[in-house]
């Protein structure tokens, strides 16, 4: 073969590899050439995120689910920390800072990261669980009737749907063994159902929120704030 028809069929593989923008390269004995392979390839389609900005997302994401979290568990005012403060706790440990975290890192690009992007999100979603079970038991001791309220509908919803997304991202498109990777159209459906399901959990957190501190807006909207600043990063 000549040397023009090998730089001819380097770069028909190479377009058609950059208009996948899923494209994997997968070389498990060395997945630093794996993502350094996949950045290059993929950056004209898909820039990776940068160190910095993954630095300074992933601190607010994880202060803000912890203090954001310890806020809400001891809400109202003066109640201090009890049985139920888990609940709040947990789901935002869970749904904000380890699903935040699962996206941003997803962002970033190649083999390693997705790999890091299935095991906090599915660090997350046995996070939620315990939140589910502290407010499933704090309500059996309370003898209160369970999913009585749209904020509750709207958590099991978020949780349950997280959970199938979860099962099919690992099934379907895992890099080492899913059966169907490079299908784009279950990419698509995976990626943009896993921002609907955390758009909604985190709209939960902020209805449950409310049923804590009432009517004080200003307390909602500064516990909103971090939310919006990282939205653009991981719903979008």
């Amino acid at each position: 073969m000549s040397n023009e028809m090998r730089i001819s069929h380097k770069k028909i593989l190479l377009d058609s590899i950059r208009s996948d923008r899923h494209f994997t390269l997968n070389y498990p004995e060395n997945p630093r050439l794996s993502d350094t392979l996949c950045a290059f390839i993929m950056a004209p389609k898909m820039a990776p995120m940068s160190d910095g900005k993954y630095a300074i997302l992933l601190v607010l994401i994880s202060a803000h689910s912890l203090l954001g979290g310890y806020f809400a568990a001891t809400r109202p005012e003066g109640a201090g920390w009890r049985a139920f403060s888990w609940h709040p706790m947990l789901m935002m440990c869970g749904m904000f800072g380890m699903m935040g975290a699962a996206a941003i890192t997803k962002k970033r690009g190649g083999y390693t990261n997705t790999k890091l992007h299935g095991m906090m999100a599915w660090g997350g979603m046995m996070l939620a669980g315990g939140g589910l079970y502290a407010i499933y038991g704090h309500k059996n001791a309370m003898g209160k009737a369970h999913f009585t309220t749209l904020h509750s509908w709207a958590g099991l919803a978020a949780f349950g749907g997280c959970i199938c997304a979860g099962m099919a991202g690992g099934v379907f498109l895992h890099p080492d063994f899913g059966i169907d990777k490079q299908n784009k159209l279950i990419r698509t459906v995976h990626k943009y159902l896993s921002r609907a399901l955390l758009m909604l959990a985190w709209m939960a957190t902020l209805s449950g929120l409310k049923t804590l501190v009432g009517d004080d807006i200003k307390t909602l909207i500064l516990f909103a704030a971090p939310l919006v600043v990282v939205a653009p990063f991981t719903l979008m």
